[in-house]
């Protein structure tokens, strides 16, 4: 009788082969120098690959392979075109082996770089080598040759010449003596004159505004520098999506044509809202309206609304660009302000009209003359003042970005002297100075950063002369984070605030993305306010700290921050504060 194994039995009496594993370490020796060590490695199929097991060792050699052939381009480009690169695969060793063994050979180097023009073609001024990069003797690497030939053809578009192009190109390496010899072939095309200034695509901007702002001179010679410099200033008006240059018909030698630019506006009107949120503040909501070419020239008026549990503000403001000249704006504003805050309780109307200007790219001065009146409770003492006011400003900012700055710097100062129009009304001068910066640590901005300072100084009367509104305070969100908003500082009898007449404040933030969307913000923050005129370091310098919370979006970051006080003081510090709003906190 047969017996009839159960299946199970059966599975267990059959042997399984194991897979061959060709996993594989990757070493590289004899780069010329560290830099060229990570070009190889960054250009490497093993390495990109080395998370993907080849099936075979005949996959693993193709790799191998690749690479050899991969490396001596790499070495090519880098000047080492006499360079001899082998390998050998290792399977005794596991994982496998595999090693790359170069031998770069000689440095070679540029000592020679002609740049002609074609036959029959008007030759203009050859540019210098020194202004395309190039220097006779230097290495004959691939990238600088290439970057001089677009350079040059940049050069001759600056010049007068528009349709310049690469003729023919020839790179001669001599084995012999190490070196490389290259020619430049350039058809530079017809000399181009300047002409009529024509414009498309205008809807509700006026031409004559649009005009205004070119300052166009015809007759000039071809530069697309002035072009380029023209679609820029268009474009930092706010006012177009797009402005381009509109292709124009072949011309002759030494003719002028016309520049066409084809505009696409932008809306021009838009209304917003924001909130946030503070344990000391509490809750605040921020409502707009802008209409950003209200009477065809890019004049700009806004309305700003803000209702909150301590602050009620309308604020109304009109700026009208290139006023007088270019890059002058007028700017004019009126203020109505009801604030009520443990140091002070305010009713405020305020005007300001003043002129700023551009200086030097990143830079914005200005001046102006503001009228305050304003009736303030200061601890009971009710008190209305009226000041004239001069204020002077200057901005530098060199950020990438308004509410997220991945890079750059910010610095603003503002010195206002203030003349009193009633008795109680004193004279006194107050300036501010206020800097950050920011710096990306990681590739693709995972780890940003940033550190801020901020400086207050007033000279004039007393602390307690001065207004309540005017005079300076820390704590709270944008300030020092972990203490109560304005508690930073001199307290009275009933630990409220009393302000001062100077300020210190520090703040350090480091900014890491844990996803395109997430990330998390360690900071520590620092301050005190003074009564003397600049800051004496009498009083003890009050430190938070904490965690933030950032969800970033496309019209930047939600923020929620944790923060706590590090010298807590017994009845006047919570144990923690808490703040939502959008944005980054500086």
């Amino acid at each position: 009788m047969a017996a009839v194994l159960p299946v199970w039995a059966a599975e267990s009496d059959v042997s399984k082969t194991a897979a061959p594993d060709f996993s594989y370490d990757v070493t590289i020796n004899g780069a010329p120098s560290d830099a060229i060590d990570d070009l190889l490695e960054q250009s490497s199929r093993l390495e990109q690959l080395s998370d993907k097991t080849p099936a075979s060792q005949a996959a693993l050699r193709r790799r191998a392979e690749e690479d050899v052939e991969g490396f001596q381009k790499v070495l090519r480009s880098e000047g080492y075109y006499a360079n001899e690169v082998t390998f050998k695969i290792d399977e005794k060793q596991s994982p496998i082996a595999v090693t790359f063994d170069i031998d770069p050979g000689p440095l070679f180097r540029i000592t020679k770089f002609d740049i002609g023009f074609t036959k029959g073609a008007e030759n203009p001024e050859v540019p210098k080598l020194s202004d395309l990069g190039i220097e006779i003797g230097m290495p004959a690497r691939s990238e600088p040759v290439v970057n001089a030939q677009s350079q040059a053809i940049v050069e001759l578009t600056n010049r007068g010449y528009p349709d310049a192009s690469i003729d023919n190109q020839e790179a001669v390496v001599d084995f012999a003596t190490d070196a490389m010899e290259v020619t430049v072939t350039i058809d530079a095309g017809p000399r181009l004159y300047m002409g009529e200034l024509k414009l498309e695509g205008l809807e509700t901007v006026e031409e004559d505004y649009v005009r205004r702002i070119a300052a166009w001179e015809p007759g000039k010679l071809y530069d697309t520098r002035v072009l380029d410099e023209l679609r820029r200033r268009y474009l930092r008006t706010g006012l177009f999506n797009s402005v381009r240059l509109k292709p124009r018909k072949e011309a002759e030698a030494d003719s002028t044509v016309p520049i066409t630019l084809m505009f696409e506006e932008r809306e021009h009107r838009s209304i917003g809202l924001g909130a946030g949120y503070s344990t000391s503040e509490g809750f605040g909501t921020q409502y707009y309206w802008e209409n950003r070419n209200m009477f065809g020239q890019g004049e700009k008026l806004r309305a700003d609304l803000t209702i909150a549990e301590i602050r009620r503000e309308l604020k109304i403001s009109y700026v009208k660009p290139n006023f007088i000249r270019l890059d002058h704006n007028l700017n004019a504003s009126f203020d109505i302000k009801q604030e009520n805050t443990e140091a002070y309780d305010e009713d405020s109307v305020t005007a300001f009209v003043g002129i700023d200007r551009r200086w030097r790219k990143k830079w914005v001065v200005g001046a102006g003359v503001s009228l305050e009146y304003a009736e303030i409770d200061d601890s009971g003492v009710e008190e209305s003042y009226a000041l004239a006011g001069l204020p002077l400003t200057a901005r530098y900012d060199s950020t990438d970005d308004l509410l997220d700055p991945t890079k750059g710097r910010r610095f603003s100062a503002e010195l206002v002297p203030y003349l009193g129009l009633n008795d109680v009304s004193p004279d006194f001068l107050r300036l501010e100075l206020d800097g950050s910066t920011y710096y990306s640590v990681i590739d693709k901005e995972r780890l940003i950063l940033a550190a801020r300072a901020k400086l207050g100084m007033m000279a004039g009367d007393s602390a307690n002369a001065i207004p309540a509104p005017k005079r300076f305070y820390s704590g709270g969100g944008g300030s020092v984070r972990g203490y109560q908003y304005q508690t930073v500082g001199p307290l009275d009898a009933n630990n409220d605030p009393i302000g001062g007449r100077s300020l210190l404040e520090v703040g350090f933030e480091a900014r890491v993305k844990i996803t395109d969307s997430i990330g998390i913000v360690p900071f520590i923050e620092g301050g005190n306010v003074y009564e003397s005129m600049a800051p004496d370091f009498s009083g003890e310098f009050l430190w938070g700290a904490g965690l933030g919370f950032r969800y970033y979006t496309a019209i930047g970051p939600i923020r929620l921050d944790v923060a706590v006080p590090l010298n807590k003081r017994p009845n006047v510090d919570d144990s923690y504060q808490i703040y939502i709003s959008i944005g980054q906190a500086f």
